[in-house]
This record gives structure tokens, sequence and C-alpha cells, in this order.
């Protein structure tokens, strides 16, 4: 949201569509910064210390209202600068369209990454860590990466949940809403592709 403002007032001379971007690379900054930490441990502990930083990050919300706005949160405008082929992301059908690119565009990445050799590592990593370690790869490195891409890909939903809202609130960092994600996830199926879209649905 900071990154739309500053687009807006000229001190980031981006356009509005690559907004999710800079979500996406500030996402993989976070997630390469705690992510060092916290996927040491898997299972229950890695859970707890990953809930635990997400209050903190909460509480620090409302305590730094100068950053972060306080219970009101920080607003923006998503009309920054003149009209490309007529298009200025104001109307919802066209905000509409950006959001749909950069979902299935989204989900066609990371289904293709989950076909890759690493992809399938990964997937090793969650069902049977013993295993991997065993063969040769290190459990540790490969969820830190793994941390880290989902951080590429949340970032992209946060720049698409601020393109459309037009405001962050601290409600967004709290345990409800990660609660809620976390929920859809189960609902839908933790080990299928499709399985967190189904639960959001």
């Amino acid at each position: 949201i900071h990154a739309l403002n500053m687009a807006g007032d000229g001190s980031l001379p981006i356009p509005v569509s690559l907004i999710p971007m800079v979500g996406a690379l500030g996402g993989m900054f976070f997630a390469a910064l705690l992510g060092y930490v916290t996927v040491r441990k898997s299972g229950t502990p890695f859970a707890m210390i990953t809930l635990g930083i997400g209050e903190l990050v909460f509480a620090m919300s409302l305590m730094f209202s100068g950053f972060f706005g306080g219970e009101a949160g920080v607003s923006s405008n998503r009309v920054v600068g003149e009209a490309v082929m007529g298009i200025t992301f104001g109307p919802p059908r066209q905000l509409y369209y950006l959001i749909a690119i950069y979902t299935f565009l989204s989900v066609l990445g990371m289904y293709a990454f989950t076909q890759t050799p690493l992809g399938r590592v990964l997937n090793a990593v969650r069902d049977n860590p013993e295993r991997v370690e065993f063969v040769g790869y290190s459990a540790e490195r490969v969820r830190y990466f793994s941390f880290i891409v989902s951080g590429f890909f949340s970032g992209v939903a946060g720049g698409l949940a601020a393109l459309l809202f037009e405001l962050v609130t601290a409600e967004v960092v709290g345990a409800v809403r990660s609660g809620s994600y976390l929920l859809f996830t189960f609902l839908g199926g933790a080990t299928i592709f499709f399985g967190p879209i189904i639960g959001g649905v």
C-alpha cells in the first residue's frame, strides 16, 4: 500500500499494474529474513513459531501507527497518472481483469513449479522429511526455499488486495485472517494442488 502511495506522488515511477510485483519482492525479502529462523523446525513447532511471529507483527501494526496506520490502517488511491489506452484501473471491471491475469499466471507458475524435480522434492519433504535427509537432501534448506517461494506469491496476493480495497488495516495480519486461509487449505485438501482454491470457494 505504501508502494501504491509512492507511485501516486511520483516518488516510485512504476505503473499500477506492477504494484503486485513490488509486493512479491517484499514478500520474498521478509520470507527470506523470517524463514531463516522458522524453518529450523517443522510440524507443530514450526506452526507455533510462525503463529507467534504473526501475532508480533499484528501487535507492531497497532504500536507503530506512523507506518502501519494504527486501527484505521493505511489508505490509498489506485487511479494513478494518465490513462493508458483508456485503462486507469479505477473501474472495477478493469481491475477484475488485472487480478484475473495475475491469478492465472500465479496458479500456472505454481503448478509448473510442482512438476519440476525441485517441486517433487518439496512434496517429499512434506510427506517424509526423514527419508529425504537419508537420500542426501537437506530438508531444512528445501523448507527455506519453499518459504521464500510462498512469500513471493503471498506478496502478489497482498499487492492485489491493496489495489482492490485501497486500504490495509491491522486485521490483514491478524490471527483470524491467517487462520481463515489455513481453514480453506484444510477444507479443500492440503495435499491436493487445487485444494486451497476449492476450500476458498
